[in-house]
């Protein structure tokens, strides 16, 4: 008899139902309407003692933003914001965000990635509060609200897709659980 591979209780709701993902945006593939450019994690699930120290930072700040804001989705791009209107950035910090989101995408922890328009990952990728975007028509301005629609609609596919994701992973192995 196989013990069943399923958690159950506290870890199994964590697994399940993340507090929240951390998405940021890959690198746009070229003149596609739409791509598999971002990706999510959940941060809870990343045990933090494995992790650089830059990763660590970047897990840390996300954390705590996250809490501050009661958000389930938060864009890398937010934490970037963040520091730029407090003065400061990932380089005065002596973080290497671009290590950090390498490591973090790269490493064997639970992530999805997400197909999204270009306009999508315009929102996702910039800090800026207000976006001025070139259109072949003229120049278009986006501000927070449609980042917050863009954050709706991840929220609402990462709802969906997560559990059968872990689901699956947990059942074939791939996802080990102490224990």
């Amino acid at each position: 008899m196989h013990a069943d591979p399923w958690p159950d209780g506290a870890v199994a709701d964590e697994l399940l139902h993340p507090a929240y993902w951390l998405v940021h945006a890959l690198e746009w593939p070229g003149d596609s309407a739409m791509a598999e450019a971002a990706i999510a994690i959940a941060p809870g699930m990343i045990p933090r003692d494995q992790l650089s120290p830059d990763a660590f930072q970047v897990l840390g700040c996300a954390d705590l933003y996250a809490r501050k804001h009661g958000t389930r989705v938060l864009f890398f791009s937010e934490l970037t914001r963040m520091f730029t209107t407090a003065g400061t950035s990932w380089a005065d910090l002596g973080i290497d965000w671009e290590s950090a989101l390498r490591e973090l995408g790269d490493g064997s922890f639970p992530a999805l990635f997400l197909t999204i328009s270009e306009r999508a990952h315009v929102l996702i990728c910039n800090p800026a509060a207000h976006l001025l975007l070139a259109r072949p028509d003229g120049v278009e301005e986006a501000t927070d609200a449609e980042r917050d629609l863009v954050r709706q609609a991840i929220t609402s596919k990462l709802t969906a897709d997560w559990q059968p994701y872990i689901r699956r992973i947990i059942s074939t192995g791939r996802l080990r659980l102490a224990g």
